[in-house]
């Protein structure tokens, strides 16, 4: 290799690494308006823990789309939902009936509250299903769009 090319890369390598930011704050101010904090009550069974989660990472970017801003710390809003029906179902059956069979669905059922601080202000139940295809993301993906929808009033 040339110099150069040797001495462009260095150049490229040394602008590039000559970046940053910096702040001082003088004072705090915290904007928590329209702050979400979304809580799992599934987690405390086992058997459907899994779905929970699931579920949750669905959640999570299904409310990007919303105004609501999730958040961990302290929040205005808290979405508390709760798995209680789960089956799903056979990826295998799905396939072969090509979606007619019942019992090769997934299924999903999950009870949604949103809460005000501690006044609840909306509660949902979502069933969701799937009759074809190998994954079950879709359900989850549905389930969460059904809940998004919900939180910006789209119903």
């Amino acid at each position: 290799m040339n110099i150069f090319a040797r001495s462009t890369i260095l150049l490229v390598l040394f602008l590039y690494a000559c970046s940053g930011v910096h702040s001082e704050v003088k004072k705090s101010w915290r904007n928590n308006i329209n702050t979400l904090n979304i809580e799992d009550l599934t987690k405390k069974n086992y058997s459907l823990m899994d779905a929970g989660s699931r579920l949750q990472a669905r959640l999570e970017e299904s409310i990007k789309k919303t105004g609501f801003q999730l958040t961990f710390d302290e929040a205005k809003f808290h979405l508390k939902y709760k798995i209680v029906e789960y089956d799903e179902g056979s990826a295998i059956g799905r396939i072969a009936s090509m979606g007619v069979s019942s019992s090769a669905q997934a299924k999903l059922k999950v009870k949604v509250a949103l809460f005000d601080e501690e006044e609840m202000v909306g509660g949902w139940e979502v069933n969701s299903w799937l009759s074809g295809g190998l994954s079950e993301e879709k359900l989850f993906t549905k389930a969460a769009e059904e809940i998004a929808s919900h939180l910006k009033g789209d119903f």
